[in-house]
């Protein structure tokens, strides 16, 4: 069975970061890329079949993917909170590539997730991206 490494959509630019280190990781390990996107659907929507389309985040990661000449599969997970991802669509012991930002007093969400997968028995490799203290917030988890 072939081994495989996970990398989870948190804000573009962290996806780029983890994306960036995981593909020649997975090239160099012999691993298949698995990008797992989460897309919130909101309560009221049926989780089955919610009113947004998952096409166009797909696209976009399967995008950034050749951007970065890589190649994976990407998985666009509908849940009703981000972290529904963790439990449900990653085996038990996974190795997982996050990126996000680091270096402030106040942990961010990525590193929060991250130290929640390493208590659950995942190997997690953080990639750490700059940012500047006037930067506007961005678009975080993927597509909430």
């Amino acid at each position: 069975m072939q081994r495989v490494i996970f990398s989870i959509a948190t804000t573009f630019a962290g996806t780029r970061a983890a994306l960036t280190a995981a593909i020649p990781f997975a090239r160099g390990t012999g691993a298949r890329l698995v990008l797992l996107v989460p897309h919130v659907v909101p309560f009221p929507l049926s989780i089955d079949s919610p009113v947004d389309p998952t096409r166009w985040p797909a696209e976009r990661y399967r995008a950034l993917l050749r951007d970065l000449h890589g190649d994976g599969q990407v998985r666009v997970c509908l849940c009703r909170n981000a972290n529904d991802v963790i439990g449900g669509m990653l085996p038990p012991h996974a190795t997982i590539v996050i990126g996000g930002p680091t270096g402030s007093w106040l942990t961010s969400r990525e590193e929060r997730l991250a130290h929640r997968l390493v208590h659950q028995g995942h190997h997690v490799v953080f990639v750490p991206i700059e940012v500047l203290a006037q930067a506007v917030p961005e678009e975080s988890w993927a597509t909430q």
